[in-house]
């Protein structure tokens, strides 16, 4: 008797929503192997995934979806930054599977890197834009709303980019290897602490705060965030950040924020791991940052206002 060999994996993929969504349906789309996992579910099931991509046009696949980690070279955690420890507390995690973090913010390396050797951990940092359109157990549309970039790096500075990163750089062409992954995510965390909390206290779209009455909140917010990435020994000057918070919310003029729909839709947000990670290495080093202290402590008092 012959027994069939448990399936295995390229990608498989904890988080189907937007970016999850967005990353399985390209990697699909270059015949890679891709699956979902959710804990939550009892049995096997199928997900149709319709995206329409900016390079492709109408891109469908049929994935599966497990409630338990299959054989896996890769492993991508597509969810909230407050999720990640929980995400991953229902799965051990095989000695040969690598877990990507694809996350908003900073500082949820730090709840899992325990639970999983150090060499195994890459964080990501991704700029590119997607919406669901619909959402059910079954289907997910989606819509690829502004191309931009996946910088993937080690945990640890400086380690050996892996070989089989290649299908991710494959399907995505704007997808990158850093050596040191940290200043790309130190510049996409400066971009949320401005555009994120901002959006979501005014409910606007990002394209709103190039308005001149936001000048000033955007000016001061890069400029404690410089100086305390100064601290942590990164050298990213407070004029670039503005520039290029101004040049993200120009080319994402149309888009709600993820915290603005959090916020909307009276959901937790991230502030936590976004601001409130800015205040939290702040005060390790005994800096003041007042601005970001104060988005933070208004979006929590939204919070608590939306319980």
């Amino acid at each position: 008797m012959t027994v069939s060999a448990e399936p295995y994996y390229d990608f498989a993929i904890i988080g189907a929503g937007a970016v999850g969504g967005l990353l399985s349906s390209l990697l699909s789309h270059q015949q890679q192997k891709v699956c979902f996992v959710d804990s939550r579910l009892k049995h096997n099931q199928d997900l149709t995934l319709q995206l329409d991509s900016l390079e492709y046009g109408l891109i469908t696949n049929n994935l599966k979806v497990f409630p338990s980690l299959p054989s896996c070279r890769w492993l991508l955690l597509c969810v909230k930054a407050h999720q990640v420890k929980q995400a991953l507390s229902a799965f051990k995690l095989a000695d040969n599977c690598k877990l990507m973090l694809v996350v908003n913010g900073m500082g949820a390396d730090h709840e899992i890197v325990d639970k999983l050797a150090p060499q195994q951990l890459y964080l990501a940092s991704n700029t590119h834009g997607a919406l669901i359109q619909e959402k059910t157990n079954t289907q997910l549309q989606l819509k690829h709303t502004g191309l931009g970039q996946l910088v993937v790096g080690p945990y640890l500075k400086n380690a050996t980019k892996p070989q089989d990163l290649m299908a991710l750089e494959q399907a995505l062409p704007s997808a990158s290897w850093q050596d040191n992954i940290y200043p790309a995510l130190w510049r996409k965390l400066a971009i949320n602490c401005c555009i994120n909390p901002l959006t979501a206290l005014h409910q606007c779209r990002n394209g709103e705060l190039l308005d001149t009455r936001f000048a000033k909140d955007i000016a001061a917010l890069c400029d404690e965030v410089s100086q305390v990435a100064a601290a942590e020994q990164l050298d990213l000057s407070a004029e670039d950040l503005h520039k290029t918070v101004l040049q993200v919310a120009k080319a994402t003029a149309n888009n709600f924020s993820s915290m603005q729909q959090d916020i909307h839709h009276k959901r937790l947000s991230e502030i936590g791991y976004i601001n409130g990670y800015i205040v939290k290495q702040a005060a390790k080093h005994q800096l003041a940052c007042p601005h970001n202290q104060y988005m933070l402590q208004q979006i929590q008092r939204l919070e608590k206002h939306n319980d």
